[in-house]
């Protein structure tokens, strides 16, 4: 009798914060960095864009997924579809941020009731 090869699969279902998602299925011994390599070459158009592994953080479970382990380090269920989260970073651009044109003030406040 041959096995199901969705059995021996992780069925990811990536949720972002706007509610948009992607659906990806990986091999039973995918590590988190692996994930991470396959989601940025299926980046959606509309998203920012990011450049490697360390730009985003995958969650599950309340956990942040470390990127030398494994999805079975994390007891993810093999076989059935999961929900995982994705938060990438955000960057802010150094010319946006205009340096403070004057060290801050010390002020003191009193409040009488």
């Amino acid at each position: 009798m041959a096995s199901d090869p969705q059995k021996s699969m992780y069925m990811v279902k990536f949720l972002f914060a706007d509610a948009s998602f992607l659906e990806e299925s990986f091999a039973a011994d995918v590590t988190v960095n692996d994930a991470k390599q396959k989601l940025i070459s299926i980046w959606p158009a509309g998203k920012d864009p990011i450049s490697s592994p360390d730009d985003v953080r995958m969650i599950y479970a309340g956990k942040v997924l470390e990127n030398t382990k494994s999805f079975q380090d994390y007891k993810v269920p093999l076989g059935s579809k999961v929900n995982m989260h994705l938060q990438p970073r955000m960057f802010v651009k150094a010319e946006n941020v205009p340096p403070p044109d004057k060290p801050m003030e010390q002020t003191r406040c009193c409040t009488i009731l």
